[in-house]
């Protein structure tokens, strides 16, 4: 019994290793993702043939951009969010709908520690993967040039922001938008009800 209970320990205690180091990874996953988004949003916005629109709408947009009459693949594939397993993504918009950024949609806590890669640095004080926000440079850069003291929110009008590029800064909850799940088929609409009706004499019965 002894050697069984030693024996579950261990296994415990390697399960317990395994899943640490598995999200750890998970997290660099996530740095990886989240920057391919952001730089694919620059490439976008570097080819805009419209000044008043250069960002897309959707990350749809970023696969085939057929803006210029040349399709360009800004990127390769939309990825996966390695912390909720979901290729949904929280998207950070434009007041005009214009999406500069994306973010995790997980609510666990990072681990907490200086550096998940060598050259991405988590600001402390933020509870969630939420406020991991990858956003565009230019836009990043947009927010950085506002006057001291002004609200950047407002001033930009990001739906959500950024304190650098590939650095997301612990913010005020904002408003996130999800990508809408498959909508169901209605219902069929139920036949209308009958019923038989019989009578005292000798007439036969008949549905109503």
């Amino acid at each position: 019994m002894f050697l069984i209970a030693i024996m579950g320990m261990a296994a415990a205690m390697a399960s317990a290793v395994w899943s640490t180091t598995q999200r750890r990874d998970n997290e660099r996953e996530l740095v990886f993702a989240g920057r391919q988004f952001a730089d694919a949003i620059e490439r976008y916005r570097k080819h805009s043939v419209d000044p008043l629109h250069p960002y897309p709408r959707s990350l749809e947009e970023l696969l085939r951009d057929d803006r210029s009459g040349v399709p360009r693949h800004h990127l390769r594939r939309l990825y996966v969010d390695p912390m909720t397993g979901d290729s949904r993504w929280g998207l950070i918009r434009q007041a005009d709908g214009a999406i500069v950024g994306v973010h995790s949609l997980s609510a666990r806590t990072p681990f907490v520690r200086k550096v998940v890669t060598p050259d991405f640095a988590p600001p402390a004080g933020i509870n969630s993967y939420r406020q991991w926000r990858f956003v565009a440079p230019s836009a990043a850069s947009a927010l950085a040039a506002q006057d001291v003291g002004a609200d950047p929110a407002l001033a930009s009008g990001l739906t959500h922001t950024d304190a650098a590029p590939g650095k997301p800064a612990p913010l005020p909850p904002a408003l996130t938008e999800v990508a809408p799940q498959p909508s169901q088929p209605a219902a069929q609409a139920s036949a209308p009800e009958r019923r038989l009706v019989c009578f005292i004499d000798n007439r036969p019965c008949q549905w109503e």
